[in-house]
């Protein structure tokens, strides 16, 4: 089982995602910030932390997604093979593996999908936490 490390997110603290997105181009960070600021928009409560070595959004202490600079563009990681199975099954014009979805600045990933990730994402931590209960 994989830990999230938390940051402190409170006001005037440090934040894995915002130093992150500091610390890469410019150019880089103006195309992947927007996204991170959706899924502050459609999931309440979330925090920033670090997964698999990546800043991630978290949620109930479980790693959301990351979206990383790539060679050849940019990659979504919703932490979760079936957000990204499903979402590319209605989606078949998606570049994916196993575990990301990619985009480029020519073909962006649209918000709608970015969305369906996030909230796929999401419906599997809220039930992993009601078994838990």
């Amino acid at each position: 089982m994989h830990t999230v490390r938390m940051s402190d997110s409170g006001a005037g603290g440090c934040t894995e995602v915002e130093d992150y997105l500091a610390s890469i181009d410019e150019g880089r960070a103006k195309v992947l910030r927007p996204y991170f600021e959706r899924a502050r928009e459609i999931v309440e409560g979330l925090e920033e932390g670090r997964s698999y070595g990546m800043p991630a959004l978290t949620y109930r202490g479980k790693a959301l997604v990351s979206l990383q600079p790539t060679k050849a563009g940019y990659s979504v990681y919703p932490f979760s093979g079936a957000a990204v199975s499903a979402v590319a099954a209605a989606h078949p014009e998606l570049e994916t593996t196993t575990g990301s979805v990619h985009f480029t600045t020519r073909n962006p990933l649209p918000l709608d999908v970015f969305d369906e990730l996030v909230r796929a994402r999401r419906t599997q931590i809220d039930a992993a936490a009601a078994r838990a209960e």
